[in-house]
């Protein structure tokens, strides 16, 4: 495991995708910046928080770029074939994946909030905004956990890039719209769902609020174990 990981880490120090995928999110809320649709911190970091289908899809796209790569080029059987245990190796990508996807949940607002804070100004104090934003971060994590752990199955199921990518995409559409759309609705039982906690990030913490990330890890564990009974079972 520890060979494996030692693999992963130097991945992801040598891999620039996620760095793309963040560069991109920041120059697309760079033009609500300059237009003055985000004029100030404060404003900026509320629509962040309230906005999860960005962060959800560049994680989408995130694992089919960083998970699939291996399954074609040959990498997957030289680990196998030099010893490395199969639980190992999905262990360690599956440490590198959730690794990555924290750092942009956390990078890409932060950027965005200091761009507005030097362009727009803040309305009270940038060290409350900054207080604010790791609150929220600390908060949310969990939440997207086990959304994370589907696209990271998936990539694992499917094993190509672009089909596995456009499958989490779909998914994360689907998942955002139809959990918000029925909402009204079924308040009764959706209100447990990550998603519709993740909007409601900003209020205190709630029972709603555990039983949803209680079932976000659930699922994050289960996806992680199917990743492994699929890996195992698969001929390389």
């Amino acid at each position: 495991m520890k060979g494996m990981l030692k693999a992963e880490r130097f991945k992801f120090f040598h891999s620039h995708s996620l760095w793309v995928i963040i560069g991109v999110l920041v120059a697309s809320c760079g033009i609500s910046i300059v237009t003055g649709t985000y004029n100030s911190a404060e404003v900026t970091l509320a629509n962040l928080i309230k906005d999860c289908m960005v962060p959800i899809l560049a994680c989408a796209i995130y694992s089919a770029i960083i998970l699939t790569d291996d399954f074609s080029n040959g990498l997957l059987r030289h680990y196998i074939s030099n010893g490395y245990r199969r639980a190992s190796i999905i262990c360690a990508k599956f440490i590198h994946y959730i690794f990555g996807c924290s750092i942009l949940l956390f990078v890409y607002p932060y950027i965005c909030v200091l761009l507005t804070a030097l362009v727009q100004g803040v309305e009270t104090s940038f060290g409350a905004v900054i207080s604010t934003m790791l609150f929220t971060f600390l908060k949310s994590l969990p939440l997207y956990l086990g959304i994370f752990g589907l696209f990271f199955l998936f990539s694992i199921l499917i094993q190509k890039g672009i089909i596995s990518m456009g499958v989490s995409i779909a998914s994360a559409i689907l998942l955002v719209v139809f959990t918000n759309k029925f909402y009204e609705g079924a308040a009764s039982v959706l209100k447990y769902s990550p998603i519709i906690q993740i909007g409601e990030i900003t209020n205190n913490i709630t029972g709603e609020y555990l039983v949803s990330v209680a079932i976000s890890l659930f699922v994050l564990a289960a996806c992680l174990f199917g990743s492994i009974v699929k890996f195992n079972h698969d001929e390389l």
